[in-house]
């Protein structure tokens, strides 16, 4: 009896060592209930699992004592960084980044607490290996594998397996796998299924990256991070209540390029690259982001549709911050070229590590000594990165505007950012703590004085919009209508239909936030 109490005690060691960790570091109004009850299931299953007699060998215990102290480690370390528990939207963010991406989420989100329960646990794992209980009686094999199994059937029916970090890793990873190989692009384009209805030239397509329109003085933001388009807003149209429909770029983006929406299963997805194609216009994209490959990506792979089309990032050296201007060069000598063009530019925005988003001579906040928190000095590096974006959307419109053509630029970004706002202690993006600035986005176009608008141009700055029928809304300002467009889901359109703004798994994104908040 005494060597089964010491066996659980000891088993036990990590699970205490989190919750001590948890009470010092993190808040604890952030961590629910669920998370105690299916850390105490999981807890039990891992006690039970040496009953089996068949699996009570060295090795065997070995590894589950090895999963049990990752597991800790995972569930840990995720609520000090960013106040939540290990989710599948974590797993499918890391398998969506790439490695310089995964440095700067490690060196962003590193901390002492993190390291020394690391280490500590590090050290727990080779006690925890050499306690061990074995089950004497045949029939305990039946009787753990009998509890096991109903642990695991509570644990899915409860609802409370959501929060098992191995759950969410499986279901991150299937669910990374599933948009890869669900998007299937459709390139049976015909002249015949597209309807050219102006004689405009030049498009520039620039889509931002973690950009919340919250931070932008051109939408009264409190601080002056958008300078240069407030000179020049009389020439634009801002439209101040777009959102995306996800917190991702990899299920956002597909939404934004494609005729695929948050609702629609379709069959056949048709992206604008091919539309711009087939009607005769040269296409180009830019990206300042790394693709994970060319073509395994989904992003990537409507980009490698393009005419031309070149990633910045893997060309250089891997430890070199490469911001946005490095863009502008080849930008400006691709508008120089003759013949109607479409422009793709894929900024890397205002994406952490924020700091490293802009130059030096862009660090205008932030020079208050007295501003030491980690909360203030975030904020701070995330408008200057806002501010340095000002200036890479300004350029873009400046040289476009050089040029005396039928053209039109159009901005917005994949998704918002956190950071610390709607009175929240975090930054970055999850889809567990969802706020309404992962979502915000800003949406801005701009045209020259002789660009052909579309008959049923129509100008509404406080049209409720979501970013997935972008696809819709390019082709009808332009002039380049595909037969899967329906230009009453156009933004642009007098005749444009507002509907449900469903986000996420059908969340009804202005009954949740905006209704909610009135």
């Amino acid at each position: 009896m005494f060597k089964r109490f010491k066996f659980i005690f000891v088993l036990s060691l990590p699970l205490l060592c989190k919750y001590a960790f948890l009470l010092l570091f993190v808040d604890w109004n952030l961590f629910e209930l669920e998370d105690i009850l299916e850390d105490l299931l999981f807890f039990i299953v891992i006690v039970l699992l040496p009953f089996i007699k068949q699996l009570n060998k060295p090795f065997f215990s070995n590894f589950v004592c090895f999963i049990y102290v990752l597991y800790i480690i995972l569930e840990t370390t995720s609520y000090i960084a960013v106040s939540s528990n290990f989710s599948s939207s974590f797993m499918y963010l890391l398998l969506e980044s790439n490695t310089d991406e995964l440095k700067e989420f490690s060196t962003s989100y590193i901390s002492i607490p993190i390291i020394i329960f690391i280490i500590l646990n590090s050290f727990l794992f080779f006690i925890i290996r050499k306690v061990k209980f074995k089950a004497t009686n045949k029939s305990y094999s039946i009787i753990g594998l009998i509890s096991i199994i109903f642990i695991l059937i509570i644990l899915k029916f409860s609802g409370l397996i959501e929060s098992n970090a191995y759950h969410n890793i499986i279901r991150g990873t299937y669910g990374y796998i599933d948009l890869q190989t669900s998007l299937k692009i459709n390139s049976d384009i015909t002249k015949e299924d597209i309807e050219i209805t102006s004689d405009n030239e030049i498009l520039v397509f620039v889509l931002g990256e973690s950009t919340a329109r919250g931070h932008l003085q051109i939408y009264d933001y409190r601080r002056k991070t958008t300078p240069l388009l407030e000179s020049i807003k009389d020439s634009l149209f801002v439209f101040n209540n777009v959102i995306s429909t996800d917190v991702f770029t990899l299920k956002s983006v597909p939404k934004i390029l494609t005729s695929l929406d948050i609702v629609s299963k379709k069959e056949k997805v048709f992206n604008i690259v091919d539309v711009f194609n087939t009607a005769g216009y040269k296409t180009y994209w830019l990206s300042n982001q790394r693709p994970i490959s060319y073509h395994d990506n989904v992003v990537s792979k409507i980009a490698s549709g393009s005419d031309m089309f070149k990633f910045y990032n893997h060309i250089i050296d891997k430890n070199t911050v490469v911001i946005d201007e490095i863009m502008l060069p080849d930008y400006n000598e691709i508008l120089k070229k003759p013949g109607k063009k479409v422009v793709f530019l894929r900024l890397i925005g205002t994406h952490f590590d924020y700091n490293k988003r802009y130059p030096e001579s862009f660090n205008k906040f932030g020079d208050n000594l007295n501003e030491k928190s980690k909360s203030k000095t975030i904020i701070n590096q995330y408008d200057n990165a806002i501010l340095y974006n000002d200036y890479i959307i300004y350029s873009l419109i400046d040289n476009l505007k050089k040029m005396n053509s039928k053209s039109a630029l159009l901005y917005l970004s994949d998704h918002g950012e956190n950071v610390y706002d709607n009175g929240t202690d975090f930054f970055g993006r999850s889809e567990e703590i969802l706020t309404k600035s992962m979502f915000e986005i800003p949406f801005i176009l701009w045209t020259s004085e002789n660009f052909e608008f579309p008959k049923d141009f129509e100008y509404n700055s406080k049209r409720k919009f979501m970013a997935d029928h972008t696809y819709e809304s390019i082709g009808h300002i332009f002039g380049v209508l595909h037969k899967s467009m329906d230009s009453k889901k156009s933004i642009f359109s007098e005749r444009f239909k507002e509907r449900k703004r469903l986000v996420l798994n059908g969340l009804d994104y202005d009954e949740f936030f905006v209704e909610k908040n009135e």
